[in-house]
């Protein structure tokens, strides 16, 4: 008998053995991997070495290194590409996306952490949260952001509630005595207790230490408040005041034609809330997941707006910058000022690794032109209302002139052409009238430079006029802040990248459309031509790792520069390096391009 219950143990534990086997990956050899899976694989990552073939849950998964980064593809057995996953360090995940796991997942541990892409789902993080305890068996907390690190999704396990009870990891202290086993002792003594007495003193003893605990955590937090008075600049941590507040208006006292400009700026505006300051009306609102603060004139002329960008967004020199001069800092925000002067700036706020704990930020001010440093400032002592632009009046700039030119009502241009045929409409603004609500500025002006005003309701009827002599207008440039991308445009991208789905878009000085996203080898933008036509495909590399012959160059010809921005271009079919220099006491950058062997092609003009 007692051999043939160690027979059937033994039978157990392989049968055991061998399902705990068919659950985990099983390697594949090439020739095992169906001909549609290959060629699937080969068609999604032409330039990719596979080391590897498996089987996972019925889906065959390609491990492969493409451009330096590991990755692994899943497929069905009939070729449909699933997902891809590049596992990443915990310490290269953005900012915002640490912060927001701090802050919502205190005293948890990130146990897994990767990009993925998956079919109509642009590339974004993959995170696993776990309360770190030994031999814990809590299911985890998935969190997804975008590649900015933005929150796209949060799944907890069900019925999941936060822990606050201290982690528990295994010890590292080889010396630490063996726990003792407790032995409840039983005895018919009169004085022994029972188990249920023993529970009961244990849960009192528990709730006499909480209760210590927390009035210990009163006691440092009296004493911290008690210290910090008389501070400057010390936010006050339960109501933080906002200074805004005090200016805040509804938005039904905002004029039509200030509402008409910031609709021109924000074109699909989300919570947006409004302010009045001086001579300016403040739209705060959020744009493309981004806040976003539009200044416009109370008579309806844009001066500038604030444009918060992420961090793999900003130039690289002036990030540079603050990684030369504050080392160890932590990055907070940034914002793009864009100006109808064209003085275009840069704002980036770091806590200096001194400051970090006391959360003490530093700002710095850069020429977006230039990418030279104008300033740097201590947040905490700035007054956001100290602003001139808040107060001063401003002109229109010439590429909304002449906006605003083409969008006068038809009778405007027809009563100007009867009436005034050798005049020229030379300029154009909204005004409010208490009884006619918006009307038409229209300035005029004939070949000898006699200038005439004219007046027309919002239907373009003639209302009155105005005659000026030697009237001089001073002309400024426009921005760029926001754009109307051609559909055509917009399918030639969908069709040559199908699985990007949160690329940001700008137009560039020659009027091509550049578009730029996270993909699988990191920052990469392409630039269209208005019909579509794709120019140039191009990845951003590291500025500190240039090749030998573009460095021995670029030191040769020009000296001493600074190296702006570093691409790998892919343009009419051949591959090159793209190179962006600011030579030493130039005031303009230089555009180099050179071979994929590193030989110099040309200067872009």
């Amino acid at each position: 008998m007692r051999i043939f219950r160690v027979l059937f143990l033994a039978a157990a534990m392989l049968f055991v053995c061998g399902l705990t086997s068919s659950l985990k990956a099983q390697k594949l050899k090439t020739d095992d991997v169906p001909g549609d899976v290959t060629q699937s694989f080969a068609s999604e990552y032409p330039d990719a070495k596979v080391t590897g073939w498996s089987l996972e849950a019925n889906n065959y998964v390609a491990s492969f290194k493409d451009d330096g980064s590991d990755g692994k593809a899943y497929f069905s057995n009939t070729g449909t590409w699933l997902k891809t996953i590049y596992p990443i360090p915990v310490s290269e995940i953005p900012l915002s996306i640490s912060t927001y796991v701090t802050s919502n997942y205190p005293n948890y541990e990130i146990s897994v952490c990767n990009l993925r892409e998956m079919p109509k789902v642009g590339t974004h993080y993959y995170l696993e949260v776990r309360f770190p305890e030994v031999g814990g068996k809590d299911e985890p907390s998935v969190l997804t952001f975008n590649y900015v690190g933005n929150l796209l999704e949060r799944k907890d396990p069900e019925g999941w509630v936060l822990r606050t009870d201290e982690p528990t990891r295994p010890t590292t202290d080889q010396t630490a005595p063996p726990k003792q086993n407790k032995v409840e002792v039983v005895s018919n003594d009169r004085g022994a207790k029972t188990n249920d007495e023993v529970k009961e003193e244990k849960k009192k003893e528990k709730e006499a230490q909480q209760a210590k605990e927390e009035k210990q955590d009163k006691d440092n937090a009296k004493a911290d408040k008690s210290a910090d008075k008389g501070k400057k600049g010390k936010k006050e941590a339960e109501a933080p005041h906002d200074p805004w507040a005090q200016y805040a208006i509804a938005e039904k006292e905002v004029p039509a034609i200030v509402m008409k400009t910031f609709k021109k700026k924000a074109t699909k505006p989300e919570d947006t809330k409004w302010f009045k300051v001086g001579e300016t009306y403040v739209g705060k609102c959020i744009m493309r997941e981004f806040p976003m603060e539009v200044y416009i004139s109370t008579k309806g002329v844009w001066k500038k707006t604030y444009s918060y960008i992420a961090q793999d967004r900003i130039n690289s020199s002036m990030m540079k910058h603050i990684e030369t001069y504050y080392k160890g800092y932590k990055f907070s925000f940034a914002y793009k000022e864009l100006r109808a002067d064209k003085k275009n700036k840069v704002y980036i706020e770091f806590y200096e690794k001194k400051n970090w704990k006391k959360k003490l930020p530093t700002g710095a001010w850069f020429d977006e032109k230039t990418r030279k440093l104008i300033r740097t400032v201590d947040p905490n002592f700035e007054d956001p209302f100290n602003d001139p632009d808040l107060f001063n009046d401003v002109k229109m700039s010439e590429e909304d002139m002449q906006a605003a030119i083409k969008e006068l009502p038809a009778g405007v241009n027809s009563y100007i052409a009867s009436n005034y045929p050798s005049y020229t409409i030379r300029s154009t603004e909204p005004e409010e009238d208490k009884d006619l609500g918006e009307i038409h500025r229209v300035e005029i002006a004939s070949p000898g430079n006699s200038v005439m005003v004219l007046y027309f309701d919002k239907n373009g009827n003639f209302l009155k006029k105005e005659t000026h002599d030697g009237m001089k207008t001073v002309k400024s440039y426009g921005d760029y802040d926001e754009i109307q991308v051609p559909e055509v445009v917009l399918n030639a991208f969908k069709a040559k990248f199908p699985r990007v789905v949160d690329a940001v878009w700008d137009e560039d000085e020659n009027e091509n459309y550049d578009a730029q996203f996270l993909g699988t080898k990191g920052r990469e933008m392409c630039i269209f031509t208005p019909n579509g036509v794709l120019l140039e495909d191009l990845y951003f590399l590291d500025v500190n790792k240039l090749t030998p012959e573009i460095e021995r160059y670029i030191k040769d010809t020009y000296g001493k520069s600074e190296i702006q921005q570093y691409f790998s271009v892919k343009k009419d079919g051949k591959n090159y390096y793209k190179v962006i220099i600011l030579p030493n006491k130039e005031k303009y950058p230089k555009y180099l391009w050179f071979t994929a062997t590193g030989e110099f092609d040309r200067v872009e003009e």
